[in-house]
């Protein structure tokens, strides 16, 4: 099980900014999967496609789209290919689920 952070508003498809934010918000996401995979250490790569389920935690009580959700996920996907030494078009389409809202919100993963 991994813990990180929530995506920051403009990896959000309706998020709104100048195109180098959202590339460093991308890279800094990304960054933070690739360590906590790294970190983690339980999970081992035994070949094929990567299911993964994730957690989301919001901010607000306030209803998240699921297709929006899934896709401001994709900096966690390529941080977690790359800790992996894979392409992340191994990665099936994660199960998402939606948790009770926390201060900050975050998201838990978890590879099989």
């Amino acid at each position: 099980m991994i813990e990180l952070p929530y995506p920051a508003k403009i990896l959000w498809p309706n998020g709104r900014g100048h195109h180098m934010a959202k590339h460093r918000a991308f890279q800094k996401h990304k960054t933070w999967a690739w360590a906590a995979l790294c970190a983690d250490q339980t999970f081992t790569y035994a070949g094929g496609r990567v299911e993964w389920s994730v957690t989301v935690y919001p901010k607000t009580r306030h209803a998240v789209d699921d297709d929006n959700a899934r896709a401001s996920l994709k900096a966690y996907q390529d941080g977690f290919a790359k800790a992996l030494g894979i392409d992340d078009a191994l990665f099936l389409a994660p199960r998402l689920q939606f948790g009770e809202p926390v201060k900050g919100g975050k998201i838990v993963v978890v590879l099989a």
